[in-house]
């Protein structure tokens, strides 16, 4: 640092130290992702101490001493994998950092080496002490055998997020007194739960709250599907439902398709993701979703969402009987009225299929589709035929009128000009209505691929987006997977 620049940085304030040091935790933090039965002991103590935005500290002793007394840098706990023999040193590490968090709210994730593995019932307690301060807390791939979880009862007045992702098969109690201490969590808004603690009386009793906004919950076996989409009901209106599929193809053989035998649903939910969270066979993730389909009535629905945490690997297939189902929910819950965001981007849909679609959902003003990637051999979606009738006609015809967003991601088998004729039509239609509503486009390449966007398109595009100032337009070779 040359002496100037360290002049400069001894009399900044200590407030915008503080605040350099937390912009800079998340990425100071080291992730610890180990192989199974073989955790980085060294990397999982260092993340706990924090000691690599300590290095960041060693500017000057007033920067470390700023570090050491800014509670936020120390409000976030991830703990994964400590070993008996750290067990010690992980508390003390842990006790240090609770304390140096002062009154900052927590943020904690637990997570075990191995799925049927339990938290130190030594870290448990020790963390439930601070319960008053919990905001977010993510239990994932562990149980939790040894701790009596109804000590936090009534002592969870700021929890918003919680994450259960837990083994309950070799539980000694019930799920019901598993996780007896959701009966209140009065500002709780985001639920996530393995399936088999849907049955809860406690969550049954959250579920009612009005200020929930989400809730998720992850299904594998028929009972499991069943007990989640039988609370949907319960949801307060306007909240969001994520239904995990976890159809793992290592443990359903081909022939075996699942079965749920659901009742009719009806919900008032405002947002709907489904979305696979295992590799899978084709023909179990669409039989799942066209029974889903089958049960529900979602009359409020705005957005929703279909995909695959494998993609672009694998994608969702949409066959007839899926479609047939589809667009019986759209008629049933009259969705040409209220979706206004569908996503089918992980999904290989054949574009006749589309294009009915989007005649039934008249509303809809956010789309993302998507081409299967170049390694599936599959027909193309995104064609000549489907980007000229997505343009607006002379006449005012098109599918989607009232479009706003679309996102695609495509191998570039169509006519690139049509893009812009595409977009300006769209353009020109709003302009024709003096309507100040802004016009996004959004194409993304397959990460690797030689397709691209032709150089002339692009500029034509990027100069729209400069002199039209209701047009947004992006192009990525990588796209986002929905969430």
């Amino acid at each position: 640092m040359t002496p100037s620049l360290t002049k400069d940085v001894h009399f900044l304030p200590a407030e915008i130290i503080s605040d350099i040091l937390n912009l800079t935790a998340t990425s100071s933090i080291p992730k610890f992702w180990s192989p199974p039965g073989d955790p980085n002991l060294q990397t999982e103590l260092e993340r706990l101490a924090n000691a690599p935005l300590l290095l960041l500290s060693r500017v000057c002793s007033r920067w470390h001493d700023i570090a050491l007394k800014t509670p936020l840098m120390w409000s976030t706990i991830e703990i994964h994998g400590v070993t008996e023999a750290a067990l010690d040193k992980t508390v003390r590490l842990l006790t240090d950092r609770l304390n140096r968090s002062g009154s900052a709210l927590l943020s904690i994730s637990l997570r075990c080496e191995h799925d049927f593995q339990s938290p130190h019932p030594r870290i448990l307690h020790l963390l439930a002490e601070h319960s008053q301060r919990w905001e977010t807390v993510c239990i994932a791939r562990c149980c939790l055998k040894g701790f009596n979880t109804s000590i936090l009862r009534g002592k969870l007045p700021r929890l918003k997020k919680l994450v259960l992702d837990v083994e309950t098969r070799f539980e000694a109690s019930a799920p019901n007194a598993l996780i007896d201490f959701f009966a209140v969590a009065p500002r709780l808004e985001h639920l996530r739960l393995t399936a088999p603690l849907v049955n809860s009386d406690s969550v049954r009793h959250l579920l009612y709250q009005k200020q929930l906004r989400s809730f998720s919950f992850i299904a594998m076996l028929q009972e499991e599907f069943r007990d989640g989409l039988s609370v949907l009901p319960q949801l307060p209106p306007g909240a969001h439902a994520h239904i995990a599929l976890d159809l793992d193809h290592g443990i359903f053989p081909p022939e075996y398709i699942p079965r749920f035998d659901l009742p009719p649903i009806s919900s008032l939910i405002s947002g709907l993701v489904c979305r696979t969270t295992q590799p899978f066979h084709s023909d179990h993730a669409s039989s799942a979703l066209t029974q889903i389909f089958t049960s529900l009535t979602v009359s409020a629905l705005q957005r929703m969402s279909l995909g695959c945490n494998d993609y672009p690997h694998i994608v969702l297939d949409w066959p007839s009987t899926l479609h047939v189902q589809f667009l019986m929910l759209c008629r049933r819950s009259t969705l040409g009225r209220c979706l206004t965001t569908l996503r089918l981007a992980e999904v290989h849909i054949a574009e006749r299929d589309l294009l009915e679609i989007l005649s039934v959902l008249v509303a809809v003003e956010h789309i993302e589709v998507g081409d299967t990637p170049p390694s599936v051999a599959r027909p193309p979606l995104i064609t000549d035929s489907l980007v000229r009738a997505m343009a607006r006609t002379a006449l005012g015809d098109c599918f989607a009128p009232r479009l706003s967003r679309f996102v695609c991601v495509t191998r570039f088998i169509f006519e690139q000009r049509l893009l812009v004729d595409f977009v300006t039509s769209r353009l020109t239609r709003l302009a024709a209505l003096d309507s100040p509503k802004a016009f996004h486009v959004h194409i993304h390449a397959f990460s690797g691929s030689n397709f691209t966007l032709d150089p002339a398109v692009h500029a034509r595009l990027s100069d729209l987006a400069v002199n039209e100032s209701h047009f947004f337009y992006e192009s990525a070779q990588r796209y986002i997977p929905i969430c």
